[in-house]
C-alpha cells in the first residue's frame, strides 16, 4: 500500500510502527510532520511517512469504533468520511469556517501553484459551492459535500489564473448526514476580492490554527457569525469612529475607496488600511504601511501639473503612536519637498490628520 502524500486536517489514519491512529488535527508541509489525534483525545506529532490513511472500513482503532456505512458517491464531490466519529459537544455546534489558500508544498512564491482549502471545523456538514472569476458571471470551480470536523482541496491553480479568481463566491448550506437531528441554519453565501499581489509576497503566508506552515486564511464564518474579512482590531474601531465622525460634521466629506474630492473643497484621502484594500488577512504591519505611503504617492504624483498649484490634500492617518504620521512626512520631506506641509485641522479631523499644500 502506497504513502499517501496529501494528507489533510480531518483525515483518519493509523500508526505503521506502532498499534492504533486517530485523525490529522495539524499539517507542517515543509517539515512533513503531522499531529494525530489519538483516542486518548492527546495529539502525537509523527512523521506523513510513518501513518497510513484509512479509506474504508479497516480504521486500525478499537472495534467500538465500528464505521457506518459509506454514502454512495457523487461525482461532483468526496465521499463523505463517515468513519470519523461526530463530537456531541455544543462548541462543535457553532459554524466556523475558513477558506485557506497554500503555495504547493516545496514551491516558490509567485511560481508555484496554489492550493486552495475549505476548513470545515464544526459537527455539521457543509454544501459548498466555490466559484470565481473576474466579474459577475464566474465559473464553478467545487461543488460538493466536505463532512464535518474537516478540511478538503477545492481546487489548485496556476499563478497566472490568478485574475480568473479576483472575484470569489463561496455558498455554504449546513446540515447533519446519516438521519442525526440537528437545528438548521442560513444558507450563507460571501462574496470574496483577491488580490493577487498578496500571492507574490512570502509574507503574506502566515501560520494559522489548521496550517502551520503558512497560508491566506479567509474567516468565512466565526462562532456561526458570518464574517467578510477579519480587520486589525484598532483599525476597525478607529475606522468606525471616523466614520461617525464624518456622518455627523459633513457627510459630503466621506470618502470612497479612500478618496473624497468636492469642488471647492480638499482632497481627502483616508489613509486607513481598511479603506485602502479589501482584507488586511495575511498582511504583517510593514505590508499595509508600505500599501498606505504607496497611496500617499500616487496621489501627490497625480497633482504633479501646474494647474494643481495652490490645492489642498488631507491625509487622514490617525492619531495611535504616530508610526504613520512620521512616515509620511518622511515620505513627503524626501519625495516632493516643495509641497507645504502641517496638521490638518483638529476640529475637523480630531483623529489626525496631515494637511499638503501643493506648490
Amino acid at each position: 500500500m502506497g504513502i499517501d502524500k496529501a494528507l489533510k486536517v480531518g483525515d483518519r489514519v493509523r500508526f505503521m510502527d506502532a498499534t492504533g491512529g486517530g485523525v490529522v488535527r495539524r499539517v507542517l508541509r515543509s517539515s512533513g510532520v503531522v499531529y494525530v489525534e489519538d483516542e486518548s483525545g492527546f495529539e502525537v506529532p509523527v512523521l506523513q511517512s510513518e501513518v497510513l490513511k484509512v479509506e474504508g472500513p479497516e480504521t486500525g482503532l478499537s472495534s467500538k469504533e465500528s464505521p457506518l456505512p459509506s454514502p454512495n458517491k457523487v461525482t461532483s464531490q468526496p465521499e463523505i468520511r463517515s468513519t470519523v466519529k461526530r463530537s456531541s459537544d455544543s462548541e462543535g455546534e457553532r459554524l466556523n469556517v475558513s477558506l485557506c489558500y497554500l503555495p504547493e508544498e516545496g514551491g516558490q512564491i509567485g511560481r508555484c501553484r496554489y492550493e486552495v482549502y475549505l476548513v470545515n471545523d464544526s459537527n455539521y456538514d457543509l454544501f459548498v459551492a466555490y466559484s470565481s472569476g473576474r466579474g459577475a458571471e464566474q465559473e464553478l470551480r467545487y461543488s460538493g459535500v466536505v463532512p464535518f470536523d474537516s478540511s478538503e482541496e477545492l481546487e489548485s491553480f496556476d499563478p497566472l489564473e490568478l485574475p480568473e479568481r479576483s472575484r470569489t463566491t463561496v455558498q455554504l448550506l449546513a446540515f447533519k448526514e446519516g438521519g442525526i437531528a440537528y437545528r438548521p441554519k442560513q444558507a450563507m453565501s460571501f462574496e470574496l476580492k483577491i488580490d493577487g499581489a498578496r500571492f507574490m509576497k512570502e509574507g503574506a503566508f502566515v501560520e494559522s490554527p489548521y496550517f502551520d506552515d503558512g497560508a491566506i486564511t479567509f474567516e468565512l464564518v466565526k462562532e456561526d457569525q458570518p464574517l467578510v474579512t477579519k480587520k486589525v482590531e484598532a483599525e476597525q474601531l478607529a475606522s468606525e469612529m471616523m466614520r461617525a465622525k464624518v456622518q455627523l460634521d459633513s457627510p459630503k466629506r466621506r470618502a470612497r475607496k479612500g478618496v473624497s474630492k468636492h469642488k471647492g473643497e480638499p482632497l481627502v484621502v483616508d489613509l486607513h488600511i481598511n479603506e485602502l484594500v479589501d482584507s488586511t488577512l495575511g498582511m504583517e504591519p510593514k505590508d499595509m504601511l508600505e500599501i498606505q505611503l504607496e497611496k500617499v504617492e500616487e496621489i501627490l504624483r497625480s497633482r504633479r501639473k501646474p494647474n494643481h498649484v495652490g490645492e489642498k490634500v488631507i491625509f487622514i492617518h490617525g492619531k495611535g503612536e504616530g508610526v504613520l504620521r512620521k512616515a509620511v512626512w518622511d515620505l513627503i520631506h524626501r519625495k516632493f519637498p516643495r509641497h507645504d506641509l502641517q496638521d490638518a485641522s483638529f476640529q475637523e479631523y480630531v483623529f489626525g490628520a496631515t494637511q499638503v499644500t501643493i506648490r
